[in-house]
This record gives structure tokens, C-alpha cells and sequence, in this order.
């Protein structure tokens, strides 16, 4: 019986300590765009995605863009190929498929396994060039949050 207790109390614990543990989209927000702001690429990189899902703070893929190209000017890997997306989607913002497809040569030239995968399907298509592909087949998921996946 007393183990039984134990283990109850022990739930009730747990149950009641999640909430210390959950996450704050608008802190994590607040620390990934105070660290950006100080060059730290990675910050950039996640700034970048919270602008474009509206994570901690409201959509706007124009400052989305910004981190992201903060971020790539550094040499960050996931965020030409984010960038890619965005032009060559044109969803929010005016349609550029050829900077599109420059942004997604950057990310495949730095080793983006998810661009490397992405081009050569696109280049499997022989009969048509790598630009009409890019329009007809795009666009593959964007990348998420460096580091670790927040919920």
C-alpha cells in the first residue's frame, strides 16, 4: 500500500510540474531574436523560422527572409534552402523562381542534404530544364528550428 502511495504521489508530481516545463513560444522568441541581433547564426537561422510559421510572434515572411539571408551570409546551411522555398513558392511574397533556384544551389553547394535531394529529383528530369522542373514539382517542406526540435 505504501508503494502505492509513493508511486500516486509521485504522478501527481509529475502532473503538476509540466507546466514549469512547457514551452513559452514568446520567450523563446524573445531570447532566439535578442541573440540574432548579436550575429550568433544559428539565433538568425530561428528567428527566421518563427517569422515564417508565426512562432512567438506574428507571420511575416519578409522578416523571415531577413534572418534567414542574416543567417546564409554566414554560412548557415538551412537557411538558403528556406529562403529557396519562399522565392520560389512566391506564397506571401512576389514569385523568383530563378533566385529560388540560386538560393537552393547555395544550400546543396554547403552540404543541405534535404537541397541535395530535392535537385538531383529535380534533375532526373532530363527532358526539361532545371527551372521549369523547379516550377512544376516545387517545393519540398522547409527546414525547422537548428539544434533541437521546439514544439
Amino acid at each position: 500500500m505504501r508503494r502505492l502511495e509513493i508511486k500516486f504521489s509521485f504522478l501527481i508530481c509529475l502532473l503538476c510540474s509540466y507546466d514549469a516545463f512547457a514551452v513559452n513560444e514568446k520567450e523563446d522568441f524573445v531570447y532566439d531574436l535578442s541573440l540574432a541581433t548579436q550575429g550568433i547564426s544559428v539565433s538568425q537561422y530561428n528567428t527566421g523560422v518563427n517569422y515564417s510559421i508565426g512562432r512567438g510572434i506574428e507571420k511575416n515572411l519578409e522578416k523571415a527572409v531577413y534572418w534567414y539571408q542574416r543567417a546564409s551570409e554566414q554560412g548557415h546551411s538551412k537557411a538558403p534552402f528556406n529562403i529557396a522555398i519562399i522565392y520560389t513558392d512566391g506564397v506571401g511574397l512576389v514569385p523568383n523562381p530563378e533566385l529560388g533556384l540560386k538560393y537552393f544551389l547555395m544550400a546543396e553547394k554547403r552540404n543541405n542534404l534535404a537541397a541535395k535531394k530535392f535537385l538531383n529529383g529535380l534533375r532526373s528530369y532530363e527532358e526539361i530544364s532545371m527551372e521549369a522542373a523547379l516550377l512544376k514539382y516545387c517545393c519540398p517542406s522547409p527546414l525547422s528550428h537548428s539544434m533541437i526540435e521546439k514544439k
